[in-house]
């Protein structure tokens, strides 16, 4: 007798509580936790400079009765210019797409997060570009054997040598060390590292950032583990290739925890205010003739490096 078969009788449709996508974790996004975030009111100006050298000249002197004290003063330096350019990325979305798109497809969410990592992707890569790099700030450092050499290199010793050094000169004790996720898992496994763990911590296996934080001194420890691929879109997905965004250098530098009046500083990250509050905004744009919304991702900034003497960098510390 006939009867109609399981297979007949269902139609599969796509599940709603559950789908899979790939994108950085938020929080391995470091970059803007590096410069302070300076908010300005204007795309451009200047950010006011007192020059070093006057603050620590040893001028005050034993004074007689009956004369006058020696005086001095100090110079400024107007030419800290900052502009914070545009950058801007869009994903848009057809009514008709988003009329006939079956759940968990979602147009509207999945072009506000689109977009978005777009621009926290963006200044991830120009901090690790243009910044993460040797030749930014007035000394780079050197190391005798690379950390991934774990019978002859002495890692622990040489940043503190880096730390001392960029004290002597800036007066002030570095507060970040940041490096790449090799360098990272070099680091927490190097004998200096365990055995110093020994004597100063209960914990056992692998040691966070937080407390490799004090073995070395440091406020924070930053550890950048974001990819990114360059392969051109319509590229067969089995063929794309996926790079890591911070390489093998490490970057030991002093910055405040906030911008502050006459305080010393790697650099800020200035953004400009033209939604306040805001590091990026999305604008959502309606265009008649094509039934189309567009998701627009913007932010204006410069991460603006100042002090030279404020931070160092070694390069290729791992091989």
């Amino acid at each position: 007798m006939p009867q109609p078969t399981q297979q007949s009788l269902h139609v599969d449709t796509l599940a709603t509580s559950a789908s899979v996508a790939f994108s950085n974790e938020p929080n391995d996004y470091v970059a803007d936790k590096l410069f302070p975030v300076l908010p300005v009111m204007k795309q451009s100006g200047i950010i006011a400079w007192i020059n070093q050298s006057a603050w620590f000249r040893d001028e005050a002197r034993l004074r007689a009765p009956g004369t006058k004290s020696i005086g001095g003063g100090y110079t400024v330096d107007n030419t800290k210019k900052y502009y914070c350019d545009r950058y801007s990325f869009r994903h848009e979305v057809p009514d008709e797409v988003r009329d006939n798109a079956d759940q968990p497809y979602d147009q509207d969410r999945l072009a506000a997060r689109f977009v978005t990592d777009k621009l926290f992707m963006a200044r991830e890569l120009a901090f690790a570009t243009n910044v993460f790099t040797t030749s930014v700030f007035d000394s780079d450092q050197t190391i005798a054997v690379v950390w991934s050499n774990y019978s002859g290199s002495s890692p622990l010793t040489e940043i503190q040598g880096w730390r001392d050094s960029l004290q002597g000169s800036l007066g002030r004790d570095p507060t970040a060390f940041v490096i790449g996720r090799q360098v990272w898992t070099q680091l927490k496994y190097h004998p200096d590292v365990v055995d110093l763990l020994k004597y100063t911590s209960p914990i056992k296996g692998p040691i966070d950032t937080g407390v490799f934080a004090s073995m070395i001194e440091v406020e924070n420890v930053y550890v950048g583990n974001g990819i990114y691929t360059s392969t051109k879109e319509g590229t067969a997905e089995s063929s794309v290739s996926y790079s890591r965004i911070w390489g093998k250098n490490a970057l030991l530098m002093y910055v405040p925890k906030n911008p502050a009046l006459e305080e010393p500083a790697a650099g800020y990250t200035v953004v400009w205010q033209r939604v306040p509050g805001a590091l990026q905004y999305i604008k959502r744009m309606r265009n008649e003739e094509t039934e189309t919304d567009i998701f627009e991702a913007n932010s204006y900034y410069q991460q603006k490096v100042l002090s030279g003497k404020a931070g160092t960098v070694c390069a290729s510390v791992v091989a």
